[in-house]
């Protein structure tokens, strides 16, 4: 079960006395808010609701709305946002004065007050009021989710094809909120029809994982002109010779692992589960390593490491080092 399974038990009649959304994934903490904040009905013009960003406003003038008995309807909903003092993040926007305020509040709750606490980070178990607050709130943990739970979530969502999905997925580097932006980009591409892959490839800008393959495409092929052009022009985008390298070495270890896992005769299924990679990437992935010998990865594999360590120990340029690592790969039969 994911948070947002978690969160989709909650509606506007039932939601918990105290609230906490926490974690380190901010885009996911973005999505929970979201989502909570549509479940509420939150509205900043609505007299019995009240946000606060502690980083921002008055703390006295925060605690008091928890104190405070309802002026407007029958409860009061406050959300508190950024509050530091809570976290493993060394910050604080509150005196010990404020805390203990706070700490006595979650004491002795007001009924009639519901509270919901963001916090962009992990939250310090360490502390007592911590311990307290996880004891009386329904917890919401922002943490990255594994990438069934991310086909599954961003299905249901948009309503798209699992193969749709694991594409724009893979495209965006499992990243949440650029899933969600090229969702919205391949939607307006396909007008209203319905989407396939090619419409992905044509709406989607290629990732450094995109230029990777096709770098790794392009020496298999022993098209060097080819590559050392794309290199450079990634490098004109900002890309360091020892990343792409350590991306490119990273590849030709999976082509290996790949090779030696087809010669046990691994279904695609087994190989997913093994390699712990996303099923589209890998039938990309398998063609190449089924027509290139063990051997030939083999010495591919250590012509980069061997790269790598040159690089790494200053024994000449990287551009250098780099290029040279095109050449000899580009040249291994």
């Amino acid at each position: 079960m994911t948070v947002f399974d978690e969160l989709s038990r909650v509606s506007a009649d039932n939601l918990p006395q105290f609230t906490v959304i926490s974690g380190e994934n901010d885009d996911i903490i973005s999505e929970l808010k979201t989502q909570i904040f549509q479940k509420v009905g939150f509205d900043p013009s609505d007299l019995s609701q009240a946000f606060f960003d502690m980083t921002e406003s008055d703390p006295n003038l925060a605690l008091e709305e928890l104190e405070s008995l309802p002026f407007f309807g029958d409860g009061m909903l406050v959300v508190l946002e950024n509050l530091w003092d809570l976290t493993t993040t060394k910050k604080s926007v509150l005196t010990e004065k404020q805390l203990t305020r706070l700490e006595s509040f979650l004491d002795n709750p007001l009924e009639t007050t519901k509270v919901i606490f963001i916090f962009h980070g992990k939250l310090d178990g360490k502390r007592r009021i911590v311990k307290k607050l996880k004891k009386l709130a329904f917890d919401l943990e922002a943490t990255d989710l594994k990438l069934n739970d991310l086909t599954k979530y961003f299905v249901t969502d948009s309503g798209l094809q699992p193969n749709i999905i694991n594409l724009i997925i893979e495209k965006s580097n499992a990243n949440f909120a650029i899933i969600r932006q090229n969702i919205e980009m391949v939607k307006t591409y396909a007008d209203d029809r319905a989407i396939t892959p090619d419409d992905v490839q044509a709406a989607v800008p290629k990732s450094l994982s995109d230029n990777i393959f096709d770098l790794t495409d392009l020496i298999l092929k022993s098209k060097l002109v080819e590559a050392r052009a794309l290199v450079a022009d990634l490098v004109l985008q900002g890309e360091d010779e020892i990343k792409l390298l350590a991306i490119l070495t990273t590849n030709f270890r999976l082509y290996f692992q790949i090779k030696l896992l087809l010669d046990k005769h691994y279904t695609d299924r087994q190989l997913v589960e093994f390699l712990k990679i996303n099923p589209f990437r890998l039938k990309f992935l398998v063609g190449p390593a089924r027509a290139r010998s063990k051997a030939f990865l083999a010495q591919a594999l250590r012509q980069l490491i061997d790269i790598d360590f040159k690089i790494k120990s200053g024994q000449a340029d990287k551009k250098f080092l780099m290029d040279m690592a095109l050449i000899r790969l580009a040249g291994i039969k």
